[in-house]
């Protein structure tokens, strides 16, 4: 295929998810680089406030959107963006602008997102191993040029939300395959009833490390991590997976299909493959190029809150935790630093990262309670 005919590029993991440096140009000829999530459960293209006042985008007035708590603001001219020199369709694709509280935006230097919306015009391929990402037109791959593990999948009319079929436990379950996700999720009735059948898998409170991504609902979450899942023939063994309110997926997601959805794979399971999704032929390949990495919640675990003004705070102290953690540290807290780190303004990944190490391994924190500062010397746990 010539360059025209298909575009290339990088991909970026932070906090498990998938993002690439896009081309932007304006009508007025100005150009910019800019990073994107690759969102393949998006509905619309969502642009940063920051980005849009950069680039001068005409808008709207702020407005209400259907299923959200946010309010947005329409863009009414879209800037061209392409991928090298081959330019994205963005023909019929509705373009907001997201407020600065959007949890996906949590300072993590991401200009937007691309959604399913737009990737579902392409035949698409996600290389997590080697880190890179490119589309071609739909017509130009299929089966006789395909690698890897056939893995048949269905699209939401409305979003082009991939869902897959998985084997867990003995049971098939219907799950999204979200790159805009960092931690697989699962129904939260669904991990009632798994908690009562396989008490021996492990679980935690709180939503820590990956799980971690600044919604509300972190603070009322819980962790499993499932002993194997099987994807077409390809086993994953040891995931972490994170509750979500039961509506989510027997509401709002499963009526957006004809089968019913259970849960998300995010991209602390796809991390591991070279994936191609196949929007015509309604078929995805997976290739594992990575390996299960079973350590991935070994750290001090604590569900932490964004606020507005940079600065964080303690929304749970997750029960999976060594005892001086649980002893030393409570909800309510500001978190001022980690191990020297002052996290104010810092992406919600650097503080979750800087939190994360070796079973008995020590770390100090600096926090904030009722006006008062205290230093704690805790230890890090294998949460799960």
């Amino acid at each position: 295929m010539t360059v025209q005919q298909h575009g290339c590029t990088s991909l970026y993991l932070l906090h498990d998810r998938a993002y690439i440096d896009l081309d932007i140009t304006l009508s007025s000829g100005t150009m910019r680089k800019a990073r994107f999530l690759v969102d393949t459960g998006g509905k619309a293209l969502v642009f940063t406030e920051a980005f849009a006042r950069d680039l001068g985008m005409v808008q709207d007035r702020r407005r209400s959107v259907p299923g959200l708590a946010l309010t947005y603001q329409r863009v009414t001219r879209k800037p061209q963006m392409s991928i090298g020199t081959y330019a994205l369709d963005l023909r019929g694709v509705t373009a907001w602008i997201a407020p600065a509280n959007y949890a996906r935006f949590y300072g993590d230097g991401v200009d937007g997102t691309l959604p399913g919306i737009v990737l579902s015009r392409y035949y698409v391929t996600l290389d997590y191993p080697q880190q890179e990402f490119s589309i071609a037109p739909r017509e130009a791959a299929g089966p006789a040029t395909s690698h890897g593990e056939p893995v048949p999948v269905t699209f939401s009319p409305q979003s082009r939300l991939p869902r897959i079929e998985v084997n867990i436990a003995g049971e098939r379950l219907g799950m999204l395959l979200d790159t805009g996700a960092s931690c697989s999720m699962i129904s939260e009735r669904l991990l009632e009833t798994w908690s009562e059948r396989y008490p021996q898998w492990p679980q935690a409170s709180g939503a820590v490390g990956t799980a971690n991504v600044g919604a509300t609902g972190d603070a009322f979450a819980r962790m499993v991590r499932i002993p194997y899942i099987i994807v077409g023939s390809l086993l994953v063994k040891m995931v972490v997976a994170v509750s979500r309110p039961a509506e989510i997926f027997d509401e709002r997601l499963s009526g957006q299909h004809l089968d019913p959805i259970v849960g998300v794979l995010a991209g602390n399971v796809l991390k591991q493959f070279r994936i191609e999704i196949d929007y015509q032929h309604s078929m995805s390949y997976w290739e594992r190029l990575g390996s299960s990495y079973p350590y991935d919640m070994d750290m001090v675990g604590l569900t932490l809150a964004p606020h507005r003004d940079g600065t964080y705070s303690i929304a749970v102290v997750s029960d999976g935790n060594h005892f001086r953690v649980r002893q030393a540290v409570q909800v309510g807290d500001r978190l001022l630093q980690v191990d020297g780190l002052v996290v104010k303004g810092q992406p919600l990944s650097k503080v979750v990262a800087a939190l994360k190490g070796s079973p008995g391994q020590r770390c100090t924190l600096l926090l904030e309670r009722d006006g008062e500062l205290r230093c704690v010397s805790v230890l890090t746990a294998r949460i799960l």
